[in-house]
């Protein structure tokens, strides 16, 4: 009789001890996963760091702003309510975040587009990573690629003065995956997400425009041909949201930097439709010719295949509308090149579309190890070796690059702010003007219209009319800045005319010599940086 008892009792022992173990591999698996993520998540922002290896940050926040950034730092030295006047060339979300980096004086603003360069690198991995890969190891290859392409690429390797072109790089690529994400599980909030970055993100970046309005086309087609009708519909609605957004930002920030300077400055990066088709296929030809490096995909008959392979890729894992999205957008900025509201691959303003090649040529390399079968695995790892060496080498006379170019108007007025004295005049060239008004020590600038620049303005010191601005750089400009300044100068004994100059062109160069020669007047070299002193009365004084 005690047998069957003794039997039921280990039957429920076993049975029990089972449970167990399931519930224990459970709790493991569950605890596994979280882990595999985060020890992921924390590689991918490993990945993103390396900006800070491949990019040399001490002479970033050494190199004082040359003409170009000079116009962007100096919007931090006006009233916030003023930054929808002062920020005309540059997305005036970036001018506000700039505000938060910036120390007054310094560089430090500059750690901005690093930032956006090393989240491109990040929204790079995701985009490659998610892409629906069958084995989870090509998958991460994938994105490792795909980051270490953008990361590499020489247009990302010398963004490194204070302009948007990294944001738009990494909102470009950040529509890319969201895109990407929306095909795998298609659901409102995605297509939130895709509106938002698309059409908000123009605060930042035109790009995240020009990439959000290929995408929702990319969607709304692939819809189409399904017959999705539902979801064409939900597509169609997002999109319009989208372009409302987008034509606001437009209209209320960035429409009045298109105006006859920025076409004018911009002509030669502008489609010659007028010129017939021929002129076009030359000057697209022409262009890849000029920037080609940029893409850091080597010769042409090497990096068409690959980015391809890489369209090809995406469309065989399932994404076609993303496929559909990268192909959509080099017309799109053809269009917009040959309105003459976009130059058409120009290494900066064109940033996002290398970035972008780049990480399609990477996902083409993962595509074509894919295909190996299973049992010759273990060498994905050594074509990941080679794959990356192969994105290195193009990189690698850009990498640490000393190439924004040495403007030092903040030594100049650095010099002149510690050796002027009472009755010296200061006067500074057009282009200086806004460098000089940023590295200023005393005072606060102010604007006054200004309809031969760019930007619409420049920055003048009301409360210090010593200091004087040339509102151009022609001869007649010239002329009457240095008359305006002799007068100052010469109302105090032995008054002294400070010479604040950068970004000088051969024209203007010419402008000053007559100016000066025809006054009988001599320039005296002070220092570096170009900073000159002239005696106004002609004598040497003290």
């Amino acid at each position: 009789m005690t047998l069957p008892r003794v039997r039921r009792a280990s039957s429920d022992t076993i049975a029990a001890s089972s449970a167990d173990t399931a519930a224990g591999l459970r709790t493991r698996v569950r605890q596994t996963i979280p882990r595999r993520r985060i020890t992921e998540h924390l590689a991918v922002l490993l990945l993103g760091s390396l900006v800070l290896v491949v990019h040399d940050v001490g002479y970033l926040l050494r190199q004082p702003f040359w003409n170009d950034e000079s116009w962007v730092a100096v919007t931090t030295r006006f009233p916030l309510s003023q930054l929808p006047a002062t920020t005309i060339s540059t997305p005036i979300g970036w001018s506000v975040l700039e505000r938060l980096l910036t120390v007054r004086g310094e560089q430090t603003a500059r750690l901005l587009p690093l930032a956006f360069a090393g989240a491109a690198v990040v929204a790079a991995y995701w985009l490659g990573r998610g892409l629906g890969w069958r084995r989870q190891q090509v998958a991460v290859i994938a994105g490792v690629l795909a980051g270490i392409a953008v990361l590499l690429a020489p247009a990302m390797l010398v963004r490194d003065d204070l302009k948007q072109y990294t944001a738009d790089a990494c909102l470009a690529v950040t529509v890319l995956a969201l895109t990407s994400r929306l095909e795998r599980a298609w659901s409102w909030p995605g297509l939130a997400a895709l509106s938002a970055v698309a059409g908000g993100g123009m605060l930042l970046s035109d790009a995240s425009g020009f990439a959000g309005a290929a995408a929702f086309a990319a969607l709304c087609l692939i819809q189409l041909a399904r017959r999705s009708w539902r979801r064409l519909a939900e597509a169609a609605v997002a999109a319009a949201a989208t372009a409302i957004l987008i034509i606001g930002v437009y209209k209320a920030f960035d429409a009045r930097a298109v105006g006859p300077a920025f076409t004018a400055y911009w002509s030669g990066a502008f489609l010659p439709v007028s010129n017939g088709l021929h002129a076009d296929m030359t000057f697209v030809t022409l262009r890849f010719s000029a920037v080609g490096t940029g893409f850091g995909l080597g010769p042409a008959w090497l990096a068409l295949p690959v980015a391809l392979a890489g369209l090809v890729t995406i469309f065989r894992l399932g994404r076609p509308a993303t496929a559909l999205t990268v192909a959509l957008l080099w017309p799109v900025m053809l269009t917009l090149a040959a309105a003459r509201r976009y130059p058409f691959l120009d290494l900066r303003t064109s940033t996002f579309l290398f970035a972008i090649t780049s990480a399609v040529a990477a996902i083409g390399v993962a595509g074509a190890c894919s295909l190996l079968p299973r049992r010759l695995g273990g060498m994905l790892p050594l074509l990941l070796a080679l794959a990356a060496a192969a994105f290195v080498i193009p990189a690698w006379p850009y990498v640490r690059s000393h190439l924004i170019p040495h403007e030092d108007v903040r030594y100049q007025a650095r010099y002149v702010a510690a050796h002027a004295v009472h009755g010296d005049v200061i006067l500074v060239n057009l282009n200086s003007s806004w460098g000089f008004a940023y590295y200023w020590p005393a005072g606060a600038p102010a604007r006054r219209a200004d309809a031969v620049v760019l930007q619409g303005y420049e920055p003048y010191f009301p409360a210090e009319p010593d200091i004087v601005m040339a509102r151009n750089r022609n001869s007649a400009g010239v002329d009457a800045a240095l008359a305006q300044a002799l007068t100052l100068a010469r109302q105090h004994a032995c008054g002294r005319i400070w010479l604040v100059r950068t970004h000088v062109n051969p024209a203007e160069q010419k402008a000053w010599q007559v100016a000066l020669r025809q006054r009988k007047l001599t320039t005296t070299p002070v220092g570096q940086g170009g900073l000159s002193v002239v005696n106004a009365d002609g004598t040497r004084c003290p």
